[in-house]
């Protein structure tokens, strides 16, 4: 009777001591991947912010005619080029992190909601707000459409 109650106690330390570990280490998951999409998302919304800038300058320097009217044309136009494509880069990475963390948690972390394809962040429900990281996608989205625009006509 006494080994028994040995053997009980030993395997609810081992079982106790077991649920600890695990629930530890997924706090542990939960803020390495708040900290990657933080970093990620300033990342992101820097290169937005950037590429605006530089495509709204790139419409000051381009007449009505499509001709250049200043000689800064084309590094405003590099400018935007290379922080569209960080910015693309960076929320593509997003996307993954936000997926991978979902598939880490066993999908419980973002509602069980694994559905990517167009547009993946629509979906996601793990950060407090996507709605800013959504919203500077479509912004950038409608940049790229308008872009061709303000390219000089040769």
């Amino acid at each position: 009777m006494k080994n028994t109650k040995k053997i009980l106690r030993l395997t609810l330390v081992i079982g106790a001591t077991i649920l600890i570990t695990f629930s530890c280490k997924k706090e542990s998951n939960t803020e390495q991947l708040n900290t990657k999409l933080s970093a990620t998302e300033g990342i992101m919304l820097k290169a937005s912010s950037t590429a605006k800038t530089n495509d709204d300058l790139l419409k000051l320097q381009v007449s009505a005619s499509g001709q250049f009217t200043a000689p800064g044309v084309m590094m405003e136009d590099s400018l935007y080029h290379m922080n569209d494509s960080i910015f693309n880069s960076h929320y593509l990475t997003y996307c993954q992190e936000m997926k991978d963390g979902d598939n880490m948690m066993d999908n419980n972390m973002m509602g069980g909601n694994t559905m990517h394809g167009s547009n993946m962040m629509g979906t996601h429900t793990y950060m407090g707000d996507t709605a800013l990281i959504n919203q500077n996608y479509r912004m950038m989205s409608s940049i790229r459409i308008n872009h061709a625009l303000h390219h000089p006509i040769k």
